[in-house]
This record gives structure tokens, sequence and C-alpha cells, in this order.
């Protein structure tokens, strides 16, 4: 599944759990719930990724009011019902370290765009063209820790649809973050925003993508190649 499939199916599924919550529009339920009207017609519409948290946010609201919801049907799918799953299930490839801090040294996993450094085991099934990171760097605790890792889309997505959220992000220079996304001083430039450490300013992006899900570290497993 590309990512603008993944994005409108998660938007399908969240609008069809907000309308079976009662919620008569986008705006009733961003309104009554306080959350941002445009980030949730964003992730409805199918134009911006939803992450983990957002995720769990709609979810429990939605299943408050009596909606059998979760996070993981939300950006998943039901996968009894067929929802596609990336070919392998719950393995997906990390393809690098991601830094939740200033520069990190990335000399000895600099690998080609397709390629993979190894492959792990996580707790649950993943869309096809996911890819992970693992994190490195303290500058985002407690929200990321060291060693957890994140998923996201290969295909990455527009950074204008990012704007506010948290990311990863590949610069120009080839340094990959994992930062909150800013608009910076002039069309095409973005700030990185970090919990612990100074704004990263007005750098230009190659790719980005949003956060489809956060692995702790204990919960994944390397897989040995044989």
């Amino acid at each position: 599944m590309d990512d603008t499939k993944l994005r409108k199916a998660q938007g399908a599924r969240l609008k069809s759990a907000r309308v079976a919550a009662g919620y008569r529009s986008a705006r009733e339920a961003a309104l009554s719930n306080e959350w941002s009207e445009s980030t949730y017609r964003a992730h409805e519409g199918g134009t911006r990724t939803i992450g983990q948290d957002d995720a769990e946010r709609y979810a429990n609201r939605f299943r408050f009011d009596g909606v059998q919801v979760s996070a993981r049907g939300i950006l998943f799918g039901d996968e009894d019902a067929g929802e596609p799953v990336r070919e392998g299930g719950n393995i997906v490839g990390v393809a690098g370290l991601i830094s939740a801090g200033g520069l990190i040294d990335t000399g000895s996993e600099q690998i080609p765009d397709d390629t993979n450094l190894y492959e792990i085991e996580v707790p649950f099934p993943v869309p096809e063209g996911t890819i992970a990171f693992r994190v490195e760097g303290p500058s985002m605790h407690p929200r990321y820790d060291p060693e957890d890792v994140i998923l996201c889309s290969k295909h990455g997505e527009n950074p204008e649809n990012l704007v506010g959220a948290y990311a990863a992000v590949r610069t120009i220079d080839g340094q990959r973050y994992l930062k909150r996304l800013l608009r910076g001083s002039r069309r095409g430039l973005y700030h990185l925003e970090s919990h612990n450490a100074p704004l990263i300013s007005d750098v230009r992006l190659k790719w980005s993508s949003g956060i489809i899900a956060t692995v702790h570290g204990q919960h994944w497993k390397r897989l040995v190649q044989g």
C-alpha cells in the first residue's frame, strides 16, 4: 500500500469510528474533544498520516462513547477483515539511525535508499512500505528514548502536511532527525524542534514522513540473518 492509500485508509477508518460514536461532523468531534480541528480534518480526510499518539487519543474518546475501536485498528485496520499488511507481517527493515539530538555519526550505516541495515520483529503487523529507524540521542525524552524504533512510510509525504507534528526527516545534506516540524523563516525552509535541545533553524528537507507508530526498545527483537 503506498503512502497516499495508507493515509486514505486511515482516514476512512477514523471517519467510520467518528460516525459510529455519534458525531455528526469532523468539526463537532474536534470541538467536543478539544482537538485541533485542522489536524483532525487532515487525518480524517487522508491528507496527513495519523501517528500513534493521535490514534490512541481518537480511539479512547470514540471507544468511551460505545464504539469498538482501537488505535491499532485506526492505524492498520482489522487484520481479520483482510486489511493489507506488509508481506512478512510483523517484520520490518531498519533503515538506519535517526537523531533525537544533534548530529550523529552515521558513517558506518550510510546505505542506499532501498536497502536496510537489518530486520526486526515488532509486536503487530505493519503496512506495506513501512520502514523503521532506531532512535539515537536523548533530546526527545520523555516522548522518545534511545533504542526505541519509529515506524514511518518509506515513500514520505509533503512536509507542509506535517507542520506542527513529530516527524522523521532527512535534510539535503543527508542528516536524519526525529523532531517536531515547524515552518521556517521562508518558503521551503523548516525549523526542527526538540524537547531538550536547541532549535535547529531553517533547514531544507529531502524527505519527511509522519510517525506511524513507536516501538519501545524492549518490545522489538533484531532478527539474526541466516
